[in-house]
């Protein structure tokens, strides 16, 4: 039996039964996160180019969009996870020298669940699912340090819980998973410096891939089941065997995703983080700051700090100012906080977050490093004109999945998120079907989410 062939049986036996108390109670937490990710992307300028990729090729199909109006299947997923993925506020599953956004799956998952008529159990099922697939792929393989971009595990995930979803057999699921999987890998120059908008959309076009090929397995459609392991396959490129067994994995990957409280790269939270208990601890006058100094876990510096995936020397867009930590120190420093309103283009341009930022000096801290991903240290040191220097170090930050938000946690970041988006009375209607999600329907959500629409084109 092939790794596809063995992960397909593994997705078909799936059921919600298996998930655990503690599965239950987080999936609807991650699920509104990945709802206001997805609201608080409506009416960015490249996600209007994905909607009108959508109106022109979508069709009017039977699945209903968020924002309203539908679309077959294949483009409304592909909708679904430009959404989730744009904003750049989703969740993570951390690895020691891998990453990935487990939020990148939930479009699918959303999409298919409300094709099929599913439940809402239906949908948690599926997101444990595709989470748990692609967070295996994360820590049991090494697509990114061989120059493949995270996005390239969603072959595997996507079309493992949406071929459960659809009820396709074991060998559909795993030629849906092999066609997939030898067509749409992508590359990590996607992270590299200096960043495009790509960096938001290239999980649609994984799902876009996907879904093609899990409605051609439907139909019969072969695949290269041996994508992995066979002749010039995944094996080969990374220079490793890839061997997971399946038929020991649960299905609990979201309790190991964590969940991002400020809108910037996953690694670089801790940091923010400790930027903004600083601020919030000591009244600093910014016009007096000489140095920033952040001391980081190494992949922070290598993905946000000028390591080995460059340094946006200037910053002017939203892409680049979300991976650059002297922008999100600067900007922390100066507005005690970063949210979506740190990047609209007025706020990144102003020249008081431009002078600091140069200001701002990142150095890698092996001893930090050492106790990532359990933790994930920063240490910021403000030194100021008059010669006082100002120090604070934290461990971790609410969300690490050591650290899971609560449901309230993710309420007040989805509301954050929404506001200007849906009325009040639309967002306590979503929350509340969400808190509920084991005795509703999707479409029943579908529904509610219909209503929310854009505010215009931004970033």
């Amino acid at each position: 039996m092939t790794q596809v062939e063995a992960l397909a049986k593994y997705a078909a036996r799936a059921s919600f039964a298996d998930l655990s108390a503690q599965s239950r109670q987080q999936l609807p937490v991650h699920i509104l996160d990945s709802l206001g990710c997805c609201i608080a992307a409506l009416g960015a300028g490249p996600v209007e180019a994905c909607r009108a990729q959508v109106a022109d090729f979508g069709g009017n199909g039977p699945c209903a969009l968020i924002s309203g109006g539908n679309a077959n299947p294949i483009f409304a997923a592909f909708w679904h996870t430009a959404l989730v993925r744009y904003v750049d506020f989703m969740d993570n599953f951390l690895a020691p020298t891998e990453t990935c956004h487990t939020a990148d799956n939930f479009g699918v998952a959303l999409t298919i669940a409300d094709y099929v008529g599913g439940s809402g159990r239906d949908l948690m099922l599926a997101v444990a699912l595709a989470y748990t697939v692609q967070s295996r792929f994360v820590d049991h393989a090494n697509f990114m340090t061989r120059g493949f971009d995270h996005t390239a595990q969603l072959a595997f995930s996507l079309n493992a819980a949406a071929g459960k979803l659809l009820g396709l057999s074991e060998p559909q699921i795993a030629d849906a998973i092999a066609m997939a999987a030898v067509s749409d890998a992508s590359f990590a120059v996607v992270r590299a410096k200096p960043l495009s908008q790509w960096k938001g959309l290239a999980s649609a076009q994984s799902a876009l891939g996907a879904m093609n090929t899990l409605f051609l397995a439907r139909r019969g459609v072969e695949g290269p089941l041996q994508v992995i392991e066979g002749p010039n396959g995944i094996d080969n490129l990374l220079h490793m065997q890839i061997h997971i067994d399946w038929d020991k994995q649960g299905y609990e990957g979201v309790l190991e995703s964590t969940i991002k409280k400020y809108n910037s790269m996953i690694h670089t939270q801790s940091a923010v983080h400790c930027m903004v208990e600083l601020v919030r601890q000591n009244k600093l006058d910014p016009g007096k700051v000489v140095s920033i100094e952040a001391n980081v876990i190494r992949i922070a510096y290598d993905f946000a700090g000028g390591g080995l995936y460059g340094v946006d020397k200037v910053v002017r867009t939203k892409e680049q100012a979300d991976h650059s930590l002297p922008y999100l120190l600067a900007v922390a420093l100066l507005d005690g906080d970063v949210m979506p309103a740190q990047f609209e283009p007025d706020r990144i341009m102003r020249a008081d977050v431009q002078q600091l930022l140069k200001k701002v000096s990142v150095r890698p801290d092996q001893e930090f490093t050492d106790q990532y991903p359990a933790k994930m240290p920063a240490k910021i040191v403000v030194r100021l004109q008059d010669g006082k220097v100002i120090e604070h170090e934290v461990q971790d930050f609410p969300g690490l999945a050591s650290r899971p938000f609560t449901w309230e946690e993710s309420v007040e970041k989805f509301d954050r998120l929404t506001a200007g988006h849906a009325d009040e009375g639309t967002c306590r209607e979503i929350k509340d079907a969400v808190h509920s999600l084991e005795n509703i329907q999707v479409a029943d959500l579908m529904a509610l989410l219909g209503r929310v629409k854009g505010v215009g084109a931004r970033h």
